[in-house]
């Protein structure tokens, strides 16, 4: 069964990308939170070596930057038996691939215009097209979003710590906030509120994603509402059975040690109610008498005030 940060995937990578441009940013996003240089001796030069869960994304990675940058393309599918997992691998070489690192941000020139692979930003992430589209890769090689059935919180999971934070505030300055932790030498952007969890989706394009997170947030709502009120109705109803029984047990001392006759007729008439309906509210046992709920609370009060005489030794 397909899990939700696999459908948001499937979705992202139906996004139609408008302009060249964007597809370059997009491949960018996905490069400098994924990709490692490697050196492969069949093919006799270097390329950019991926590894991802997610076949759909990889696929359309290669595909995309096999295009853009006239690149060849190797994949593997490794499956693990024992763990009941399996990944792809993505190796990608050619003439293009320095252009890709540079694009990306993976490789740059330093002041004597030696190669660096000091991790950069790529150029044009001020666009707002352009950053959704970076952030919408990062997602692809990176992110998670947990079951909105259970819960609500989208990951994206970086070995970079100077990317994390560079997205963090790329975010940030579009009033989508993330917080930032450390994990197992591991940068986590991450949200857990619902909000902006939705934010989050709407702003990559995950428009169905977020629509379905909404509706589970919607249904946790109404169930938590109804948990409530049946948690306050539970209370108030042991609340009301805890009195009665107290009540109760006051009337029958009095009406044993003293008998009907001791209490008048206002005293007696909440008495006998009180016996005969011990489940009913203060509120319904007025309503049966026809008289306040602070009248038959004062007469319960003075029942109690005799019983209590009656404990003490002090008779009527």
């Amino acid at each position: 069964m397909m899990s939700f940060s696999q459908e948001i995937k499937e979705e992202l990578t139906g996004v139609r990308l408008r302009r060249e441009s964007d597809a370059n940013m997009l491949i960018a996003g996905y490069t400098l939170a994924a990709a490692s240089l490697k050196y492969s001796r069949e093919h006799g030069q270097w390329g950019l070596h991926y590894v991802s869960e997610s076949t759909t994304a990889i696929n359309f990675i290669a595909k995309l930057a096999c295009k853009s940058y006239e690149l060849e393309q190797e994949t593997v599918l490794n499956v693990h038996q024992r763990l009941n997992a399996r990944n792809t691998e993505l190796l990608l070489y050619g003439r293009g691939v320095d252009s890709l690192c540079l694009d990306s941000g993976l490789m740059s020139y330093d002041e004597n215009g030696d190669k660096s692979f000091a991790t950069v930003l790529p150029k044009g992430l001020e666009s707002e097209h352009l950053c959704r589209a970076f952030i919408r890769g990062v997602f692809l090689a990176c992110g998670t979003v947990s079951d909105p059935a259970t819960g609500c919180r989208a990951e994206l999971v970086l070995r970079s710590e100077f990317l994390a934070r560079e997205i963090q505030r790329l975010l940030s300055e579009r009033d989508i906030p993330p917080k930032l932790t450390n994990r197992k030498h591991m940068w986590i952007v991450y949200f857990k509120n619902g909000d902006m969890v939705e934010d989050f989706l709407t702003f990559m394009g995950a428009g169905e994603a977020m629509l379905k997170v909404r509706e589970y947030r919607m249904i946790r709502e109404v169930k938590n509402n109804s948990n409530r009120e049946v948690n306050c109705f539970s209370a108030n109803m042991e609340k009301t059975a805890r009195a009665s029984a107290v009540q109760s047990e006051n009337i029958r001392l009095v009406m044993t040690e003293l008998g009907a006759d001791a209490l008048s007729e206002e005293l007696y008439e909440v008495a006998s109610a009180r016996m005969e309906e011990p489940e009913l509210t203060l509120s319904q046992l007025a309503q049966k008498l026809g008289i306040g709920k602070s009248a038959v609370n004062y007469r319960l009060k003075r029942i109690a005030a005799i019983a209590d005489d009656i404990r003490n030794g002090r008779g009527l």
